[in-house]
């Protein structure tokens, strides 16, 4: 289902593209806001899986600004995949340039961390200078598969967040299981100080099938989340594999399950609550993959 089929008509709801340059790159995300007439609010990134930012993350911007907050779907690859080549090709003649051009992107990124953290945080600059905006609370950021991974970077670098979301995200940087896969070949990762931010609430939400993340990186991660005294929960999924927050309109990464996805969005909807407790959250009846929320 489209959001069209389970959402109401909003009028009121700010829509505007952010642009801006980044390292000779050009990068142009979708924020939504809830009505002007309610006044600033706090604002949250929405990051991309591997794909790039499309439509799917558009939507979830949405689902936040229906909500209560400031969604900002974020554009993590900029002008090196093309805003109209981001959906999963329906012609398999064309899936495997698909897959090099993503995979080649985020490699890019995710073996240069100061790359990497420049760009979140001159996401977090541009959402922040947003007159629908509220400085009274940091941000929060939320993130799919490839953007988990991108949250938990926020996280390593210091970033100003309040509180970060990963939905079956890679729980290390720069690590995957087919170093070649799909052409990409991955360099070595740069070397890079972490300066973790540890008023950051940290709220992985993870498939226990999900092989992408090991047991040996779940005690990696949990290591190293205590020695630098960040405040985190892990939730495992039960029979649940990768992508399952994920619809399946997004093509072959969208496994949805839809009884993790709901779970994983209402302890996203709790931790909201928490961090940003002068906004009364709205009831809405659907997610952005269309997972009824009670």
């Amino acid at each position: 289902m489209n959001p069209t089929e389970f959402w109401p008509p909003a009028p009121d709801l700010q829509h505007r593209a952010i642009a801006f340059e980044f390292r000779g790159h050009a990068f142009e995300g979708s924020l939504v806001a809830p009505s002007a007439a309610l006044g600033p609010r706090p604002l949250v990134l929405v990051i991309h899986n591997y794909q790039g930012l499309k439509q799917f993350d558009r939507d979830v911007a949405e689902y936040l600004a229906r909500l209560g907050y400031v969604g900002l779907a974020i554009d993590m690859y900029g002008d090196r995949v093309p805003s109209d080549e981001r959906e999963f090709p329906k012609d398999p003649n064309q899936i495997e340039a698909f897959q090099t051009k993503c995979f080649e992107a985020m490699v890019w990124l995710d073996h240069d961390p100061d790359l990497f953290r420049g760009l979140l945080d001159a996401w977090l600059v541009a959402g922040k200078a947003d007159v629908a905006v509220s400085d009274a609370a940091s941000p929060a950021a939320i993130g799919y598969c490839f953007g988990g991974m991108a949250v938990l970077e926020g996280v390593r670098g210091g970033l100003d967040l309040s509180a970060v979301v990963s939905f079956h995200g890679l729980l290390q940087t720069g690590e995957d299981p087919s170093p070649a896969r799909f052409g990409a070949t991955r360099p070595a990762l740069k070397a890079i100080a972490n300066d973790y931010n540890a008023k950051t609430i940290v709220l992985i939400e993870n498939g226990a099938e999900d092989h992408l993340v090991s047991q040996a990186n779940k005690d990696r991660f949990f290591a190293e989340m205590d020695a630098a005294g960040v405040d985190w929960s892990f939730v495992d999924h039960a029979k649940t594999p990768h992508g399952f927050a994920l619809p399946r309109r997004i093509g072959p990464p969208g496994h949805l399950h839809e009884t993790a996805d709901r779970r994983s969005t209402q302890n996203m909807l709790s931790l909201f609550r928490e961090v940003f407790p002068n906004v009364e959250q709205a009831a809405v009846g659907f997610n952005a993959a269309g997972t009824m929320i009670p």
